[in-house]
Parts: C-alpha cells; sequence; structure tokens
C-alpha cells in the first residue's frame, strides 16, 4: 500500500467514542478515520458547488456517484457480450438511451447480474475525446486528493 499523507484532527473523546460505536453497530468493518474522509470529501463537493453557484448564479449539475462527480452531460458507455449501452447524465439523473433513469450500477447490470459497475462503466466528460474506465478514474481522482493534501501539509509547514 502507498504512502498517505494525513493530518491529525482532534475531536472530544465522547463524540469520538459514539461515532466509533455507531460505525460497530451499523457498519462493521468502516473505520472512523475513513468515515470522516468520506464526510469531509462530501461536504467539500456540495460546498464547492455551492460556491460557484454565489460566483455566477448558476449551480453546476450532475451526478454525484459516491466520491466522484458526474457533470451534466457526461456520457457512460458499457457492454455485454455484442451489446453495447449508452447513457447521459442529463440534470441531476443518469438516463439510459430508452430514457429510463438509472444508477451506475443498474446500468452495468441491465444485461448481467454481479457486475462491478466501477469496472465495467467507462465515461466520456463533456468536452473530451476519450473514453475513460470509471474505475481509473476514480483512482486518479484520489491520487489527485492526496497530491493536494501533500502540498497542502507542505504549505502550512512553510507558513
Amino acid at each position: 500500500m502507498a504512502y498517505e499523507a494525513k493530518h491529525q484532527i482532534y475531536l472530544p473523546l465522547l463524540d469520538f467514542q459514539n461515532l466509533e460505536y455507531h460505525l460497530m453497530a451499523t457498519r462493521p468493518g468502516v473505520k472512523p478515520d475513513a468515515f470522516v474522509t468520506e464526510l469531509v470529501q462530501r461536504w467539500l463537493a456540495i460546498e464547492t458547488e455551492r460556491l460557484a453557484l454565489r460566483k455566477n448564479g448558476q449551480a453546476m449539475r450532475g451526478f454525484q456517484w459516491k466520491n466522484i462527480f458526474l457533470p451534466d452531460r457526461t456520457s457512460l458507455r458499457t457492454s455485454y457480450h455484442d451489446t453495447i449501452e449508452f447513457a447521459k447524465v442529463v440534470g441531476d439523473r443518469i438516463l439510459s438511451d430508452d430514457g429510463q433513469s438509472i444508477t451506475p450500477s443498474l446500468f452495468a447490470n441491465r444485461h448481467a447480474k454481479g457486475r462491478n459497475a466501477w469496472r465495467f462503466v467507462w465515461l466520456r466528460f463533456p468536452g473530451d475525446d476519450y473514453w475513460i474506465r470509471a474505475d481509473s478514474y476514480r483512482a486518479r481522482f484520489a491520487e489527485q486528493l492526496q497530491r493536494r493534501a501533500v502540498r497542502d501539509v507542505d504549505t502550512s509547514r512553510s507558513v
């Protein structure tokens, strides 16, 4: 596993213990640090959109898929044997070619069951000429977040 730079954040002990007990009861195997990281990432995505709305008066539309954001007009593609299907992000939803509102998992599993959407869905963002597998994009996004975190830590140390 690659090294991941982290910064310590202090929580009141009682709050931390309550979170840890709640996670053990409701989400076994999920560690508090991973849970808090996900919460912060989601909050940042929402806050970034809120600030963009304040700046230019128009909210960025799109579909939030776990930790990645698919902007409006993002194309999705999947295939099963000789069948290739497409979908598109329209507003805040993903619509298949037949107009059905779907999730990435439903899209990947329309003709087969048990397929991981991250591995079987390809994405083409507005303005891009190429397709990228969702899993590869997610990994690239995580690397960018890590580099940004390392840069922010280095910047705060030099101040």
